[in-house]
């Protein structure tokens, strides 16, 4: 399928969403609450594009991550209105997390200096994203989940405090945009949301791999056994490296 993307015509295949071919396009398109590797929710808006299926018709305005592509529909990505979505989302924003490097910076580029609304009595880089809760759903600890609602809205453990469903696999503070999770590794030990993991040694390298809570939902997840997720990166190339020297003759290149 052709659509247009700013006058400029598109390939797109079946399945794909309006930021995917934009991105995929070159066109910059922020977005605080997207990640690939997790399902599309649409909260942050600020990836927001004008849509008209034919050249007459009033421009809707969608989230591109959510909008699937279709052939023939004319795209636009930084009108002037869209340009003041934006900025609006950013000026919310930073009430929320004024120390935010990130938000800071994508709000200067939308010309946005100061918050101009009511700041938040306890400021927190929280942005509620939801990119953490997700992830750790699409890991199947569930450990986490927003909680409260409007400006009094974060992202908490089950009754503040409980942490007993954490499997210490960091997913959470890997995809956080604003760094607002705090991990710490010191050598095999992990704390995180106040609880503190051992990361079991890989079995290779001695080099600490995922933590045992982690390695037990993979293999309940996978089926295979908990030991195979005790092999760092760096193992497994060692291994496949040996099984290739077990192969291949040593010296002359011919196989065993």
């Amino acid at each position: 399928m052709i659509l247009t993307i700013n006058g400029r015509p598109l390939a797109a295949t079946p399945g794909e969403t309006l930021l995917q071919v934009a991105r995929r396009a070159g066109v910059d398109l922020p977005t605080l609450c997207h990640h690939e590797g997790l399902e599309a929710w649409g909260g942050c808006r600020l990836c927001v594009v004008e849509v008209r299926r034919r050249p007459d018709d009033a421009p809707k305005v969608v989230p591109s991550c959510l909008q699937p592509a279709e052939d023939g529909v004319r795209v636009e990505t930084h009108t002037e209105h869209l340009l003041r979505i934006r900025a609006t989302l950013l000026d919310l924003l930073l009430t929320r997390a004024p120390d935010s490097d990130l938000i800071r910076r994508l709000a200067v580029e939308h010309g946005v200096s100061d918050g101009t609304f009511e700041p938040r009595p306890e400021p927190t880089s929280c942005i509620l994203c939801t990119l953490c809760t997700r992830a750790c759903a699409a890991v199947g600890a569930h450990a986490i989940s927003t909680a409260g609602r409007g400006a009094e809205g974060e992202v908490s453990l089950p009754f503040v405090d409980d942490a007993d469903a954490c499997v210490g696999c960091g997913s959470c503070a890997a995809v956080c945009p604003t760094g607002c999770i705090e991990l710490k590794d010191a050598g095999s030990r992990r704390t995180i949301w106040g609880r503190t993991f051992e990361r079991v040694p890989c079995e290779v390298t001695g080099q600490p791999t995922v933590t045992r809570e982690y390695a037990e939902l993979l293999a309940r997840r996978s089926g295979l056994p908990v030991d195979s997720f005790f092999v760092s990166d760096e193992g497994r190339r060692r291994q496949t490296a040996d099984r290739v020297a077990g192969l291949v003759g040593v010296g002359d290149g011919r196989v065993a």
